[in-house]
């Protein structure tokens, strides 16, 4: 929710708060109470809210914590309440430390989580583990909370963001929710154990379980941040490649947006749209081989500096194929100038032979270097850049890409009206000509 909250997004948020409130009242009449309950909840609290202020974020949009197997123990032993408790403190926590804007992000998220357990904590009563009447019934109910709280907590998810964005609920949660499904299906088992380490141990069980998954949140987030400074390291390397060229300047960003977009439209999952987004950013990277009077000519190019700017797709990809992250998709830097009709190069290819990554950049390069300011020429127009595009639809580029990137530009130019009825972004329209 990076954008201006809109008015159906306010209302979604107001109806989601509301409807927190109204089963966080109802957690109070379901609440299991037995003779460890008081000490337990502080227990429990202290735990999640932890768990809560210590998440590690993941590579796009989320983060990645433990808070889910420990809401998974407190609903077996006890019922929503604690959990709702703790969310609610964890919420508190984080709004006074939180910019305006993302203080309603943060009412909102603690919101639909307590949505999420009160549906949850529905398909299993804690008395049930506190009997240990722990039988196949009980198992399959582990997982069957665990699905309910996915399902509900990633719908409230997605259609917050779609309303936001306005972007397609489908793609959203493709693009976003789908790669975690086993993350949390995993977690359900593990809270399963700990309710039972509970039962027989008591708080000390939790601290038992907590502490080694302390040491694992370390070393992830060690990882992580390793990771996100060795692609801050290329994406510094593309910039300081860029900056030589005054007209180039902010290019392979630009395509990497683009081609975001259109995988996104083409229900590429969250691990694809991440590699095409590295990829699209180095789709040039070759060109560091190629001196800058021959990219800066503002004459024709004569035959053989055309041959040395056409093997910048060979060298951009020795490059980086010592880049572990990317090595299996190199050939998409490779492949990114071939052409669907099998006139491009390097080598020929066509149709699908074509990696779909490199069908992607392809047209979201041409889109933006014809919208582009060049040292030979001036900048299209985006009706003409458009256009042009759709007349090379099955020539040049894939025809699925096309219709893709025309039902994506709404949202990749919200502000943009193309200069005629006949030229509007309908993707039929468009393919017509």
């Amino acid at each position: 929710m990076q954008h201006k909250l809109n008015k159906m997004t306010k209302l979604y948020i107001c109806f989601t708060l509301s409807i927190s409130l109204f089963f966080t009242v109802l957690s109070i009449k379901n609440v299991f109470i037995s003779e460890s309950f008081y000490t337990s909840s502080v227990m429990f609290c202290i735990l999640i809210v932890l768990s809560n202020l210590m998440p590690v974020k993941l590579p796009r949009r989320g983060s990645v914590a433990i808070t889910f197997a420990m809401h998974l123990a407190a609903i077996f032993n006890y019922g929503p309440l604690i959990s709702i408790v703790s969310e609610i403190i964890s919420a508190f926590l984080i709004y006074f430390k939180e910019s305006k804007k993302n203080k309603i992000k943060e009412i909102f998220n603690a919101s639909q989580v307590i949505i999420s357990i009160y549906f949850a904590s529905l398909f299993i009563q804690p008395w049930q583990v506190a009997a240990m009447d722990m039988d196949a019934f009980l198992v399959a109910n582990a997982f069957l909370v665990s699905v309910v709280y996915f399902i509900v907590n990633t719908i409230l998810v997605t259609f917050v963001i779609s309303f936001s964005e306005k972007l397609n609920p489908w793609n959203i949660w493709v693009t976003n929710f789908k790669i975690l499904t086993p993350h949390y299906l995993a977690l359900a088992p593990m809270g399963f154990v700990v309710a039972v380490i509970y039962y027989y141990i008591g708080p000390f069980g939790l601290i038992m379980f907590f502490l080694p998954f302390l040491l694992a949140r370390h070393s992830f987030k060690l990882y992580m941040d390793m990771r996100d400074n060795y692609l801050n390291t290329i994406e510094t390397l593309i910039k300081s490649i860029e900056a030589k060229d005054e007209y180039t300047k902010g290019h392979s960003e630009r395509v990497a947006t683009y081609s975001v977009a259109i995988g996104r439209q083409m229900s590429l999952d969250a691990a694809d749209l991440e590699q095409l987004n590295y990829l699209a950013l180095l789709h040039d990277i070759g060109k560091v081989a190629v001196s800058d009077s021959v990219l800066n000519k503002v004459d024709k190019l004569t035959n053989g500096e055309f041959d040395l700017v056409r093997q910048h797709p060979q060298i951009g990809a020795d490059i980086i194929k010592d880049i572990k992250l990317l090595t299996d998709e190199k050939k998409v830097v490779l492949h990114h100038h071939e052409r669907f009709d099998g006139y491009g190069y390097p080598d020929k290819l066509k149709g699908e032979e074509i990696p779909l990554m490199a069908r992607i950049i392809a047209v979201a390069d041409c889109f933006d270097a014809m919208t582009s300011n060049r040292a030979y020429r001036d900048a299209t127009s985006y009706t003409v850049a458009i256009r042009e595009i759709v007349e090379c639809s099955g020539k040049q580029f894939d025809p699925k890409v096309v219709e893709a990137f025309i039902e994506c530009f709404p949202e990749i130019f919200p502000d943009i009206k193309l200069e005629s009825k006949k030229e509007s972004t309908s993707a039929q329209k468009l393919l017509a000509y």
